[in-house]
């Protein structure tokens, strides 16, 4: 019995950690972890998973640092219809630093901001926010690159892994990604950083290099470089799902890595898509937030409720006996 009162609050922590609130947008559907990494997958399919990457000196990857959804918790999460935002803590041999993630979920357009403090000195060979989409269906497929000067680059996703060859592309001075989904839909992703006002650069790594079943479309904040104690990097990342014609959604990418290029800030550009996204028709088209957190609430309810029924058994037991 006593076994039974340690082991079910730890199931019921287990399964309040995996419940994820889910935002559509569009034709697609957000489901952000409580990390603050988002999957977005369509009607019967799944279009891919976003997350900040990091890695060490000589490429080292070590879980507890480089992988968004083993950092640990220091607030949060907390959400509502149109707003999500959590606060994480990363530590291992090559970094300590902390994260705010925020999202603002409109009815057809979603913005992250993301800032990250370092706590320690702490050095890299590389930070990306990477969209990990399925191999499986994008094999073959066409995706295109977006320049900072609103070009295209196509760049067919090639179908069979060479050994020794994961990098399938990479450009500078670019914005983010077009990545058609259907015939008719797909999502435009630009990801933009005071710290590189002229545009970023971004690859694509085939990861069957490393056993695994996905395409890295990675959005580089910077590679080899270290960072002393509470210096700060912060990145917007703007979701922009399209139905039809894909160049509206393109053209808004495109604007606002424009803007930071002509002199806006950070925080003007922020403001400027904010305005856009559709924020109060969102929040009138949604369920509450309690419908949004109802496996929290439900579980936590639950948590209790077993708890004083299984202590109340255990006194039982002890007084007969």
């Amino acid at each position: 019995m006593r076994k039974l009162l340690v082991t079910l609050p730890v199931l019921i922590a287990l399964s309040i950690a995996s419940a994820q609130p889910n935002y559509q947008v569009g034709p697609f559907l957000f489901a952000i972890s409580n990390r603050g990494a988002v999957r977005i997958s369509g009607e019967g399919f799944n279009l891919g998973t976003g997350s900040l990457m990091s890695w060490g000196p000589g490429w080292q990857w070590v879980d507890s640092c480089s992988w968004q959804d083993s950092w640990s918790l220091v607030s949060g999460p907390t959400g509502s219809e149109v707003e999500y935002e959590v606060e994480c803590y990363a530590r291992c041999a090559f970094a300590e630093f902390r994260s705010k993630v925020k999202y603002w979920v409109g009815a057809n357009a979603t913005l992250l901001e993301a800032n990250l403090t370092v706590v320690s000195d702490s050095s890299f060979a590389g930070m990306a926010w990477t969209l990990q989409i399925p191999i499986e269906r994008f094999a073959g497929k066409t995706i295109y690159a977006i320049k900072a000067d609103g070009s295209l680059v196509p760049l067919k996703l090639r179908e069979q892994h060479v050994s020794g060859q994961a990098g399938l592309f990479s450009t500078d001075s670019a914005v983010g990604w077009l990545i058609p989904a259907t015939n008719e839909t797909g999502l435009v992703i630009a990801v933009v950083s005071d710290m590189w006002p002229q545009g970023i650069m971004i690859s694509v790594d085939d990861e069957r290099e490393w056993a695994g079943g996905t395409y890295a479309l990675r959005n580089w904040l910077s590679q080899q470089f270290q960072l002393p104690a509470n210096q700060r990097l912060r990145f917007l990342v703007y979701f922009l799902p399209y139905s039809g014609d894909p160049q509206q959604a393109v053209r808004k990418a495109v604007d606002i890595s424009q803007a930071l290029a002509k002199g806006s800030t950070l925080d003007d550009v922020k403001a400027a898509v904010i305005g856009e996204l559709g924020i109060e028709e969102a929040r009138a088209a949604r369920v509450s937030p309690t419908a949004l957190y109802a496996p929290y609430a439900v579980l936590a309810a639950a948590a209790v409720a077993v708890v004083a029924v299984v202590y109340t058994l255990v006194r039982r037991r002890a007084r007969s006996s």
